[in-house]
């Protein structure tokens, strides 16, 4: 049982996890590692004491043994000493503008901790059943869109956001089109699924640009795919993170400085799904827009360019061959 618990109780995890992302050349204090532990441990703490949590826990345990037991279980299940290993790295990279401290693990460990116990907000809706009343609930990650709470519902985006942007809940993203431009959603989606077909080319990128971006979801997926045996069996207990890309340059040759924080080949690709209504003009648009995606690409960065893209859709001619000869290959 005590090895149980030093090996997959969420204190220690953290703990080992933190202490992994100070490289030889660096020194930060016992007590700063302990600190920035602390705080994370805190986090997983209440992720596992919320009664969703706990009755997911109990299920999948299916045991009648104490809680703390099963969420031992649970963790060495999950491996989440794995998935903090990956998510605390790139965590790091945002944050780091120099070597790594004390106080850079304190703000890593809060801002991991933050995104596992998201604050709920309180919100109302009308009672269909009594018009004059309403229904109240307690809503974790939706946000009211627009309203007079609009400015409390602003305040919690980013918070959302970065729950998502987490291997922790929420694993899902509903977003109208403010989501479609500006912020960054790859660390860990590679899915898009377009509720409606993009009426130009320039929304279809922007869209899938969310999830396609440094480092991104796809690319550690491949990259772990390909070098993850070879990276664990050294056991050198160092970053396994740092491992990974630098065992991954085996493309260089081929891809230049693209790879592999750009591009990575293996199984995991960036997905599109699209769910055009049956009988509608949605499925001849996307039809359309998946030609006008492929011009748009081959037109990006020229000038009128808007106008280059409207010549070549008028032509009858166009085809992949027809293409391949009209582009400008700068592949490095």
């Amino acid at each position: 049982m005590l090895a149980d618990v030093a090996l997959f109780s969420p204190g220690n995890i953290a703990l080992r996890a933190i202490g992994r992302l100070v490289s030889e050349a660096e020194s930060v204090e016992d007590v700063g590692l302990f600190e920035a532990a602390a705080v994370l441990a805190n986090g997983l703490r209440s992720l596992f004491n919320r009664p969703d949590a706990i009755k997911i826990v109990e299920r999948t345990d299916g045991t009648d043994r104490p809680y703390w037991r099963q969420v031992l279980a649970y963790c060495a299940a999950g491996n989440l000493e794995s998935v903090l290993d990956e998510y605390l790295h790139h965590l790091l990279q945002d944050l780091r503008n120099g070597p790594v401290t004390g106080d850079v693990l304190s703000d890593l460990a809060w801002n991991a901790a933050s995104a596992l116990s998201l604050r709920t907000s309180s919100q109302r809706a009308l009672n269909a059943s009594d018009l004059n009343g309403s229904l109240s609930f307690v809503p974790r990650f939706a946000l009211r869109y627009g309203g007079r709470r609009a400015a409390g519902e602003d305040a919690r985006q980013p918070e959302v956001r970065q729950a998502f942007n987490s291997p922790f809940w929420p694993f899902v993203l509903a977003s109208t089109s403010v989501g479609q431009e500006g912020v960054d959603f790859h660390w860990w989606c590679h899915a898009v699924f377009h509720w409606n077909t993009p009426a130009n080319p320039v929304d279809f990128e922007q869209r899938e640009g969310r999830v396609d971006r440094y480092r991104g979801h796809a690319i550690r997926k491949n990259i772990a795919a390909r070098h993850g045996a070879s990276v664990l069996a050294r056991g050198d207990g160092g970053n396994p993170w740092n491992h990974l890309y630098e065992a991954a340059r085996d493309y260089e040759g081929q891809y230049g400085g693209f790879t592999p924080c750009w591009v990575y080949p293996g199984p995991a690709k960036i997905e599109r799904h699209v769910a055009p209504i049956l009988l509608s003009s949605d499925a001849a648009r996307y039809a359309r827009i998946k030609k006008d995606v492929a011009l748009y690409r081959l037109t990006f960065g020229q000038p009128r360019q808007e106008d280059l893209l409207e010549l070549l859709r008028r032509r009858q001619d166009v085809n992949p061959g027809t293409l391949r000869s009209l582009r400008i290959d700068l592949a490095p």
